[in-house]
């Protein structure tokens, strides 16, 4: 039996265009990091080159009278850009090489250009630019859905401040330039809108600053029935830490996870959890390291008695943690994943958040689920662009199964432990609303985002080419109405 395919960041194929029936269609279909792709089929998917071939992708569309989905790297799960018998337009090899001009000091690539791609080039020219934390992610799928670059809590999202402009193919064919002093209705909804987007970013134009050195401090601890303490301790040490330059990342998993040596997806008896605490920071000495993570250094005795691990301040590469986070999520055909995520209400009291989160963040259903969670503190600026929700923590919870036969089911608890979170929610990030099934999805825009988003889509794809805005609706009109309601009950 021949071996299954691995996810792989540059495939290649024979033709431009790829038919439903040829193995190199079914290839190009199958080629997402999450081995769970949807029974959904194209008509046809376009590996372009060039805003020339984006623009014969959308004709053909629109001569079909069908809609286009777009695919960059394909790491946003539910896969809304399989569209049954639509166009799937893949960006693969669309401008991915990345330039630097160095009287400007702007980067321009295209939208499938990697994160690891970019850091490569970044520390070649020893220049920084806040690109994803997971190595396999394209540029557009993380830039237009906001970006929650390295460093973002002071720096904020990477498309608020360091997209300088991007050239844009729209529905009707046109190349088009975006920026804040052309097509300035395009440059706003495209910052924010992520996968419900209208059109095919073919090139991006960024800004640097120069390099400095990242360094990190990591603490394990054994969960217990200690959830509420060390989350408090872990939560409040983040909001006493600066947030220019630092990146805090917290993890809760079972060890179980990485070892090779366990074949199902059963949690082994006698598991236990832990909670791992990746403080990254970015500065140009160890001394200043260890200032901007000096918050952590108070650790009561009832956190410290949970305590596995804990290592000092160290310098560390983009490299290394691209690695780790290969280790985190896999990229091999067998493991299958879902990624369900709320960002806080931060009106809401921290004792209140950790109740209600609390079965999503320790309730597993398999051995290699894990939680997410960081320090964001994004302020939007809703004039400014689409991105327009406050994310203080983004919490998340990473279903991980191998066993297909575990479908559908397996995706159903974890919909509902967060869709159970609404309350102490402002909505959820938008690569994970999930266009196959509503049941947990929650606001992605503010509702006066979302209907300025919404007249801006009707002027440029009048004829709905570019569909997936149409879950963002069920999903506001869904939790406008539990809102009503609640609020009804109170008056009562």
């Amino acid at each position: 039996m021949a071996a299954k395919p691995r996810y792989t960041t540059t495939p290649s194929y024979s033709s431009k265009v790829l038919f439903r029936g040829s193995e190199e269609y079914d290839r190009c279909r199958r080629n997402n990091p999450t081995a769970a792709t949807p029974e959904r089929y194209p008509r046809e998917i376009h590996i372009v080159t060039s805003p020339e071939d984006v623009c014969i992708a959308l004709k053909r569309a629109a001569d079909l009278n069908t809609n286009v989905g777009i695919r960059s790297s394909g790491h946003i799960m539910n896969m809304g850009n399989l569209i049954q018998d639509g166009i799937l337009i893949d960006t693969i090899n669309l401008n991915r090489h990345i330039e630097y001009n160095p009287k400007s000091h702007e980067i321009c690539f295209g939208p499938a250009v990697r994160t690891e791609e970019l850091s490569k080039k970044l520390g070649e020219i020893k220049r920084f630019f806040p690109h994803g934390h997971a190595p396999t992610v394209g540029a557009a799928g993380f830039l237009l859905a906001g970006g929650q670059g390295w460093f973002l809590r002071g720096w904020g999202a990477t498309n608020q401040t360091w997209i300088n402009k991007m050239e844009i193919v729209v529905p009707d064919g046109q190349t088009v330039i975006a920026s804040p002093t052309e097509n300035e209705d395009l440059w706003w909804a495209a910052r924010g809108s992520g996968l419900g987007f209208f059109g095919v970013v073919t090139r991006f134009w960024c800004r640097t600053i120069p390099a400095s050195t990242m360094w990190e401090r990591i603490f394990k601890f054994e969960l217990g029935d200690k959830y509420e303490e060390l989350m408090t301790w872990a939560v409040e040490r983040g909001r006493d830490t600066p947030k220019y330059g630092t990146d805090l990342n917290l993890t809760i998993d079972y060890p179980e996870k990485y070892d090779q040596s366990y074949t199902t997806d059963e949690i082994p008896a006698g598991a236990k959890l832990v909670l791992t605490l990746n403080l990254l920071c970015y500065a140009d000495t160890m001394r200043e390291a260890k200032t901007l993570l000096g918050a952590y250094d108070k650790i009561p005795l009832g956190v410290r008695q949970q305590l596995i691990e804990m290592r000092p301040v160290e310098r560390r590469t983009f490299q290394e943690v691209f690695d780790r986070k290969r280790g985190f999520l896999g990229n091999d055909k067998t493991q299958r994943w879902q990624i369900n995520s709320i960002m806080n209400d931060p009106t809401v009291p921290l004792p209140k958040l950790l109740a209600t989160i609390k079965p999503a963040l320790t309730e597993f259903p398999t051995r290699t689920t894990s939680v997410f969670m960081c320090h964001c503190d994004i302020l939007p600026n809703e004039e400014d662009g689409a991105l327009s929700l406050v994310q203080d923590l983004y919490i998340s919870t990473i279903t991980g199964w191998t066993d297909p036969k575990l479908e559908p089911a397996i995706q159903q608890p974890m919909r509902e432990k967060y869709f159970q979170a609404w309350p102490v929610s402002v909505g959820q990030y938008i690569t994970e609303i999930d266009v196959n099934n509503d049941d947990a999805n929650m606001k992605v825009l503010s509702d006066t985002a979302l209907a300025k988003f919404l007249g801006i889509r009707e002027k440029w794809d009048p004829k709905g080419l570019f569909p997936n805005y149409k879950t963002f609706i069920r999903a506001h009109d869904k939790m406008n109405a539990l809102a009503a309601a609640q609020n009804k009950r109170a008056r009562l």
